[in-house]
């Protein structure tokens, strides 16, 4: 078990280097070239950071005993960002602010409404373990009117844009060196504030590569993936399907060996290697008063996964098929009252500290997702 566990979550890691040193500037590159508008880039850098998702979610349609896997990992992923990240987030803005700071109530709501929304859909779907052409592609369009609709209640242009793009805040090498202390000296980029020239902060970060952990796939993707923005999209790309299949190889051994459903795996494992970044971006985000920013940034990243990420892979399989997906696992279905259960709960809390971000409420957000895990344990 301890050596899956660590390929899996040392595979897991290298998926987000890739994603975050690479495939974020080659979509800035694109953008850049293409002339792309705010908008445009919003939705680019949105869809490109959802790869490792889409890729998950696609060969795990491929594979009936695996679907439930595809399903968990990113179903999973929106519970330990509604929990997790917020109540850490809550407790960090305790920890450097000495008070709580307060979330932009008309943004909550206005992505709150969506992925409740979507989530009942999605319980739906799964209520007769099949998945058909139609429900996919209702679930697939949701995302263009969720686009549509925020953009109509955005009151400044630039805010479609911050909340997709987290590469504004620092990337798995400077989490791995990461204490909290170390925020006072970092801005919502990563980098230090107060750096006296341009060569110390190039030393600054050149000090921060964790190269003995990541030293294999810093080398690799130096050495293959090249400048030209198309050509290395299509590399990160392939790297992404490489990286998914190694860990859905580890996942067929996992559950094969402890008697446990794919979907409890990507519910519970999956969500809390995949999330690192997440857990970064909220601390940050407390530290310099950026909780709006990131509120936008994790429930907007998880509706794209909801609505894309699991739909669109749907549609294609069944293209490619000409039948319906069916599944067995019956963990998805038990599961998504649960999660139901977690996100109603989660956002009564946020609404019964007034939307401040206490440290009352991040105990409990943190208790939550800590029940929430026991139960899927007990499921097993």
């Amino acid at each position: 078990m301890i050596i899956l566990s660590a390929i899996f979550f040392y595979v897991l890691s290298g998926q987000t280097y890739l994603s975050n040193e690479y495939l974020m500037p080659c979509l800035e590159s694109l953008s850049t070239k293409w002339h792309l508008s705010e908008t445009g880039t919003g939705i680019l850098m949105a869809l490109g950071m959802s790869i490792p998702e889409l890729t998950t979610n696609i060969l795990s349609c491929f594979k009936s005993s695996r679907i439930g896997y595809g399903f968990g990992a990113i179903v999973g992923s929106g519970v330990f960002d509604f929990t997790v990240c917020f109540g850490l987030m809550s407790l960090f803005s305790n920890y450097y602010h000495k008070r709580a700071l307060r979330m932009n109530l008309k943004a909550l709501m206005r992505d709150i409404y969506v992925y409740l929304l979507t989530l009942l859909f999605l319980t739906f779907v799964f209520w007769d373990y099949e998945i058909s052409l139609t429900e996919a592609l209702i679930l697939t369009l949701f995302y263009p009117s969720y686009l549509l609709y925020s953009l109509v209640q955005m009151e400044q242009k630039d805010d479609f844009q911050l909340s997709h793009q987290k590469h504004h805040f620092p990337t798995l090498l400077q989490f791995l060196d990461f204490h909290p202390e170390q925020a006072e000296d970092l801005d919502v980029d990563g980098k230090e504030i107060g750096q006296e020239n341009q060569q110390d902060t190039e030393q600054q970060q050149q000090d921060q590569q964790p190269s003995k952990i990541l030293l294999p796939f810093t080398m690799l993707f130096k050495l293959t993936i090249p400048k030209h923005p198309e050509f290395a999209f299509i590399i990160i790309s392939f790297y992404c399907f490489l990286t998914v299949n190694v860990t859905m190889t580890v996942v067929d051994e996992f559950v094969e060996q402890f008697a446990v459903s794919p979907a409890f795996v990507g519910l519970t494992i999956a969500s809390w290697g995949g999330n690192i970044q997440d857990v970064l971006n909220a601390s940050l985000a407390a530290k310099n008063k950026k909780t709006e920013l990131a509120t936008s940034s994790i429930i907007g990243s998880q509706i794209m996964n909801l609505q894309i990420c699991l739909g669109f892979p749907w549609v294609l399989t069944m293209l490619i098929w000409q039948r319906n997906i069916t599944f067995y696992d019956e963990t998805i279905s038990q599961s998504m009252l649960a999660i139901m259960t977690v996100v109603l709960t989660s956002f009564f809390l946020m609404l019964q500290q007034k939307l401040r971000l206490t440290y009352k409420l991040g105990v409990m957000l943190l208790s939550i997702y800590l029940l929430y895990f026991i139960y899927e344990l007990l499921q097993q």
